[in-house]
């Protein structure tokens, strides 16, 4: 997925099937053999982690605030995002570097089945059908409420979940806020976008209607934007928190991947790299003159 394109409208419906190479790079001087080599004779994941001196883990770099690309100097891109900074947190703890591997959603789903990855961090919430391909870890983020952007010309107008019946709202693709607007919009016409700031960047173009967001990506884009209000209404939520996963049955890695969310989640750090994420996600939106 090209950092140029992280916030052009996606082309793809929900169901569609798509693929994507690893792009992560290998540890260094070490052949993709020789890891697997490692992993194989190790006594466990964890081991061989630190044998191997990296923790391989995929992300899918197309869903800000949680991972996605930004400019690094000319011509190149680097992964930023609450789940990019939580993944370089871990393998820091851990005593190692983070190596990782961008891949489309399901690919990285795939890729910790087959243990070709150590652990996903993927903003993901812990579906009973993704048990059989993972352990999930503990959870790491709890979403607020989940909101509806609109221009602030037509809040009077757009002030019930009804008044969006036959038009058009924003979500990002793969997101909770896809799941949510498909359950309880089901009379809206959804289009699907690469990110959340480009879901606001449709709204500001005119193209929908709405844009649903989780609040903390809401009320950055009300600080940047007075042109901009939130809906009466939201959506219903009872609230699953994100969780990673690790390769299944991996207990010891599993454990040590645990220990570290608790240290973050005392420090209160996550919601603070997911700050940091929204503002810099929010500083790349395409100006609309």
């Amino acid at each position: 997925m090209s950092g140029k394109k992280v916030f052009a409208v996606c082309l793809a419906g929900m169901t569609a099937v798509l693929t994507a190479a690893c792009s992560g790079n290998s540890a260094p001087g070490v052949s993709a053999a020789e890891q697997e080599q490692v992993r194989s004779s190790a006594k466990n994941r964890m081991e061989a982690v630190e044998e191997l001196g990296t923790l391989a883990i995929g992300i899918s770099a197309d869903y800000a605030p949680f991972a996605f690309e930004a400019p690094d100097g000319e011509d190149a891109f680097s992964f930023e995002g609450a789940d990019v900074e939580l993944g370089r947190y871990i393998a820091e703890q851990m005593g190692v570097e983070a190596d990782f591997h961008e891949m489309e959603f399901e690919d990285c789903l795939k890729a910790v089945e087959e243990g070709t990855v150590d652990l996903v961090l993927l903003g993901m919430l812990p579906k009973a059908e993704r048990e059989a391909q993972m352990d999930f870890t503990d959870p790491y983020y709890q979403p607020g409420r989940q909101v509806i952007l609109v221009k602030a010309s037509q809040k009077n107008k757009l002030s019930e979940l009804s008044d969006f019946e036959g038009k058009a709202v924003a979500a990002q693709y793969g997101s909770l806020q896809a799941q949510l607007v498909t359950e309880q919009l089901p009379g809206s016409r959804m289009e699907l976008t690469e990110s959340a700031s480009g879901s606001v960047l449709m709204l500001r173009l005119g193209t929908v209607s709405g844009a649903v967001l989780d609040e903390g990506m809401a009320e950055k884009a009300l600080k940047e934007r007075t042109d901009l209000a939130l809906c009466g209404a939201e959506l219903s939520y009872e609230g699953e928190a994100l969780v990673g996963g690790v390769v299944k049955g991996e207990t010891e890695l599993l454990a040590r991947v645990n220990e570290i969310l608790a240290e973050a989640a005392e420090e209160n750090r996550y919601l603070e790299w997911l700050d940091a994420a929204n503002e810099l996600a929010m500083s790349l939106q395409q100006p609309i003159p």
